[in-house]
């Protein structure tokens, strides 16, 4: 595999993969992962007490790194369309000029990402597991992880991990 990646990311992403048990793995796609704020601040209000262990965990290990969004204004403009996560997740991959890869599951968060054509790979969770699954990181097959996620209540077409 190449050089790891710098990512920024939305709630969600953190969420399904401790849901799933692969959380852990991305620091084997991923060099760091960047959190907005609101995204660290919405993982901790859960309650979950396994995911805020893990998370915390992830950056006492700096593998996430939580960063606050200098542009206010255009975090407020967003969140005229979007949720405080997503809002903050798109500024974020805009002030951060080492971000490769911006993780959105939310579809009116990727659509407006795309619109904005911030020059950064857009993906959601089922992105990075077919990379995980095609590139070993994963060694369960692509029926396991589907399972998974089935069981982890997050929606999504099966026929996505096609050729996996």
């Amino acid at each position: 595999m190449k050089s790891k990646l710098r990512a920024v990311s939305n709630t969600s992403f953190i969420t399904v993969m401790h849901n799933i048990g692969y959380l852990n793995l991305c620091n084997q796609v991923f060099e760091r992962i960047y959190l907005p704020r609101s995204v660290y601040q919405e993982v901790k209000q859960s309650d979950i007490r396994p995911l805020i262990a893990r998370l915390e965990e992830a950056v006492r290990n700096e593998m996430i790194v939580i960063k606050e969004c200098s542009n206010t204004a255009l975090v407020n403009s967003l969140k005229s369309f979007l949720g405080s996560g997503e809002a903050e997740t798109i500024a974020l991959a805009l002030e951060l000029k080492d971000v490769e890869v911006v993780i959105l599951d939310d579809l009116k968060a990727r659509n407006l990402c795309r619109r904005l054509n911030i020059g950064k790979r857009l993906t959601g969770t089922i992105g990075v597991l077919k990379f995980m699954l095609t590139h070993g990181v994963i060694k369960e097959n692509a029926d396991t992880v589907i399972t998974r996620l089935e069981q982890a209540g997050f929606h999504f077409k099966k026929e996505l991990f096609k050729n996996c």
